[in-house]
């Protein structure tokens, strides 16, 4: 078609040079008209392939179909046409002129139709059979072409008239596009199709748009067109073939209508990801995407290059309601043009509660032998315990902006202390409330800027008996800022902080931390033992002594930190009497196998080296006390006897 247009003005001439040039770049594959298996008046035209409003080159976009009818019923055949940018450039003046050809003996001879000169033709068959039909335009003002080739020409289209009706079974819709664009100059169009079973079926098929709000289609040609009001959602274009019985058969096919952009959902802390939407046969010379702001006209170019999605960092509740838009450059030879979408929004669902978490790790800075982060075991008086933590609050929309910290400590303590952010130590004496006893900061917290800060707490042990204590440290969060909580911690005895203010809202903790405060000693306490009731009969076994209670022989608590070598004496101080008569026996102290006779003078039963904790003696270790009965004269009474014993440890 190199020589065509020879009637258009020397302008429209130069214009046909460029074309050919101009989308030599396109990857994607026109898509040539399917023509009837006959031989057309001329040669189908390259069917344009669009993007962006732009149609590769001028020919028909929407070709007329195969049809079946009945004798007498009317059908009608639809075209449209689309023409390349630089024919609606260079050649504004310029329109068409239609021609419709039939062939009535397969393609051997075509006759031009008078007066059909639309882009529709009205066939109406007076006999069985096929008739084949084919339209030509040519675009120009007032010079036609002077060669038939110089023209364009739709699909040889075959209208097949039956002697009888017959209905269509089921009906199938597709779309040539399923987006079109609803902002830019030009509405979006496409076309959708219709196929039936059997394909013979002769009923009509018309078109109907669920929303013309949205787009519109025409009931004949199936041309949907969007709107131009930047309106945007899904419209279902339904085809229906009503039968010669007065049967219908539908089928629709969804077509979606925006601006490139759908508005996207996500949750704080996630990120959101914006994508062109639409057909691109190629890939854009260049996407440059901008953010807006929520609630400023100003945009703020975000990214560039080629890509046609964008996703987001990591969003926070202050990217709520921003908008995001994209110019989209495509280029063909020497020629561009470009787009820009809608404007869509990102709404971040996001919740202000904070996430707050308190770590808290303790520490006898005097001595920490076998103590673990949370569980110090052997605090003595005049040590120092320390502890340390983090406070973070993790959610970035926390409506926290502010926390006053607080932390029991024991009865007995001097030195107390505070800081946070290694700042000033605050040296505070303890504010007793109640039966409990706690340490308080005077220094508010600042969370609006900063979420995470690190905290020391500090006290000397002044505890001299064995007691434990549980403590942790706690914070209380405020929606006010930190100046406003200064010295807002109270001196009451009704609450730990006792401030009235409304904007409190909760209370954090750290994990417990459990203390035991040790007397430093090694203490012991001997149980009762009894033999129970004895006869002759007993005489000469050896009888086990029970501890009454099923306590321990000698229970021993050793809260030594310098377990220095210990030793456990015993010795039977008096006899058995019953304040008149002595009974003649013998008192033994068992520990396993060994067995040593007791008398008045010391012996060692337990030897504990430096370093070994002493523990207590008791049965389930093999250790306890045995009678044995003399064979003489017995006098009936309860006998008692006394033990001492003596614990000794070797200097360090």
């Amino acid at each position: 078609m190199a020589g065509k247009k020879l009637g258009r003005l020397l302008v429209g001439i130069l214009t046909l040079l460029v074309a050919i040039g101009l989308f030599n770049g396109i990857s994607a594959t026109p898509v040539v008209a399917q023509a009837a298996t006959v031989t057309g008046y001329g040669t189908p035209t390259q069917d344009p392939s669009s993007f962006l409003f732009w149609y590769s080159n001028t020919g028909f976009r929407t070709q007329p179909q195969d049809t079946y009818t009945t004798v007498g019923t009317t059908k009608k055949l639809t075209t449209a046409v689309g023409y390349s940018f630089l024919d609606t450039f260079f050649n504004g003046l310029s329109y068409n002129h239609f021609q419709w050809y039939q062939s009535t003996n397969n393609g051997a001879t075509w006759t031009a139709i008078k007066g059909a000169t639309s882009s529709t033709l009205s066939v109406t068959p007076t006999k069985p059979g096929t008739i084949y039909y084919q339209e030509s335009f040519g675009y120009y003002l007032f010079v036609p072409p002077l060669l038939p080739d110089e023209y364009y020409y739709s699909r040889v289209a075959a209208v097949t008239a039956l002697g009888s009706p017959i209905n269509a079974t089921g009906i199938t819709v597709t779309a040539d596009d399923h987006y079109l664009y609803s902002n830019q100059d030009e509405a979006g169009t496409t076309t959708v199709h219709a196929t039936t079973a059997p394909t013979s079926a002769t009923g009509d098929v018309t078109w109907t748009s669920s929303d013309p709000s949205l787009a519109t289609v025409d009931k004949n040609s199936g041309i949907v067109t969007a709107n131009s009001d930047g309106k945007s959602g899904t419209v279902n274009i339904t085809g229906t073939i009503t039968n010669e019985d007065g049967t219908t058969k539908s089928s629709s096919v969804s077509i979606k209508v925006g601006g490139g952009l759908d508005d996207q959902t996500v949750d704080s802390g996630k990120t959101a990801t914006f994508t062109v939407q639409g057909k691109f046969p190629t890939t854009p010379a260049a996407v440059t995407w901008y953010k807006k702001a929520a609630g400023s006209s100003t945009a703020t170019k975000v990214a560039s290059g080629t890509s046609l999605t964008y996703t987001t960092p990591t969003t926070t509740s202050a990217d709520n309601k921003a908008h995001y838009y994209a110019d989209i450059t495509i280029k063909s030879g020497i020629n561009s043009k470009t787009i820009t979408t809608n404007s869509a929004q990102l709404n971040v669902s996001y919740s202000d509660t904070p996430k707050v978490a308190i770590t808290g790790t303790a520490t006898d800075t005097t001595d920490n032998t076998g103590n673990t982060a949370h569980v110090l075991t052997n605090i003595v008086s005049g040590d120092t315990v320390k502890i340390t933590g983090t406070i973070t609050d993790t959610n970035p929309d926390t409506k926290m902006k502010a926390g006053l910290l607080f932390i029991k400590v024991p009865a007995y303590c001097s030195d107390t202390a505070i800081k946070v952010d290694n700042g000033t130590s605050d040296i505070q004496a303890p504010m007793k409330i109640g039966d409990s006893y706690y340490l308080v900061t005077r220094k508010a917290i600042d969370f609006s800027s900063n979420h995470s800060h690190s905290y020391e707490v500090d006290f000397k042990s002044l505890v001299d008996t064995d007691t434990d204590f549980t403590t942790n440290l706690q914070m209380e969060a405020f929606n006010t800022d930190a100046s406003s909580l200064s010295g807002e911690a109270s001196q009451g005895t009704n609450s730990v902080l006792g401030t009235a203010k409304d904007d409190h809202f909760d209370t954090y903790t750290s994990p417990d931390i459990n203390l035991h405060f040790s007397s430093n000693t090694l203490t012991a306490q001997a149980g009762d033992v009894t033999f129970g009731s004895l006869s002759y009969a007993n005489v000469d076994q050896v009888i086990e002594g029970q501890v009454l209670g099923g306590d321990d022989l000698l229970a021993v608590t050793d809260d030594r930190r310098d377990k220095t070598a210990t030793t456990i004496s015993l010795r039977q101080a008096t006899p058995f009497s019953d304040g008149t008569h002595t009974l003649t026996a013998k008192l033994s102290y068992a520990n396993g196998s060994t067995v040593k006779q007791l008398t008045d003078t010391n012996q060692v039963v337990l030897s504990a080296g430096a370093g070994i904790k002493v523990g207590s003696l008791n049965a389930n270790r093999g250790q306890e006390l045995q009678l044995v009965l003399a064979s003489q004269a017995i006098y009936p009474g309860n006998y008692t006897s006394t033990l001492d014993w003596t614990i000794t440890s070797a200097p360090s």
